[in-house]
């Protein structure tokens, strides 16, 4: 019988598996090295697995769709009437019913960390600008910052040097008023500034910071931190959640039933079908 062919670091190559069959029906070898560009791996032997896997599958799902004349028996896997077809299927197939209050109040009293408020924070910030692939201004603009945090650090009120530097030094609009950005919140900014801004508390930012703008200094006046919600205001949250969650586990466990009632060669699922 026909193998399919891998090739490995050294640009050698080895046998990986048999010709996968589905229900009687070989899937040609050609289709499975053309899906290894949609299945990202570690190595080309788990490439090839996973393509195998996802043709098979990919092929069961639409032997059903066009058993109840939802796509035709050779619609493309990656078209998206058959995305449309699958998604009609299981919506025929798998009833999904939502989950009770008491349900959700167990989730929600369960899981107290998940349910509170975006901490907020009152932030200046110094900006020397910089673009991040000119190396030699990134250098510069770290450089100067070091200098600024050590002036303000020695300083007998560090928060006024802050303000007194920002107008003088930082590239930013927010000089004019001593650096001051107001209230921040999550998403606000670039992650690398919020990760100094709420992981740290008040006060001055230990190190500079650097982000796509450049390298700042950042002042934390204030942060207050979130708060837990009360049930009421979640609850649509939670409902939608757990019904999704129940929605994927049903998905899985009918992948599974599919694979387990067909006839398979040439491939071990081992149970995986999701």
């Amino acid at each position: 019988m026909n193998t399919l062919l891998a090739t490995d670091a050294a640009g050698g190559e080895f046998e990986m598996a048999e010709v996968v069959a589905v229900n009687g029906t070989e899937i040609p070898a050609d289709l499975i090295y053309q899906e290894m560009q949609y299945q990202p791996a570690d190595s080309p032997r788990q490439a090839i697995y996973c393509a195998a896997r996802a043709l098979v599958i990919g092929w069961l799902l639409r032997e059903r769709a066009a058993g109840q004349g939802l796509c035709g028996a050779d619609e493309d896997l990656h078209s998206e009437a058959f995305d449309r077809a699958v998604a009609d299927l299981l919506k025929g197939e798998l009833v999904v019913s939502a989950p009770d209050e008491t349900e959700c109040r167990a989730y929600f009293e369960s899981q107290p960390h998940k349910f509170r408020s975006d901490p907020l924070a009152e932030v200046r910030h110094i900006l020397l600008p910089a673009q991040p692939d000119d190396t030699d201004a990134c250098a510069k603009a770290r450089a100067g910052a070091e200098t600024l945090l050590e002036q303000i650090r020695i300083d007998a009120n560090p928060l006024q040097a802050f303000a007194r530097l920002a107008q003088s030094h930082s590239a930013c609009s927010s000089s004019e008023a001593g650096g001051s950005l107001g209230q921040v919140g999550r998403g606000d900014t670039v992650a690398s500034f919020e990760r100094a801004v709420f992981e740290q508390g008040t006060g001055l930012v230990a190190e500079p910071v650097e982000t796509p703008y450049g390298v700042h200094l950042i002042y934390v006046e204030q942060c207050e931190p979130g708060r837990p919600l009360e049930y009421e205001y979640v609850s649509e949250r939670i409902e939608e959640y757990l019904t999704e969650k129940r929605r994927r586990q049903m998905t899985s466990d009918y992948l599974q039933m599919m694979v387990q009632t067909a006839q398979i060669s040439g491939l071990d699922l081992s149970g995986e079908a999701h």
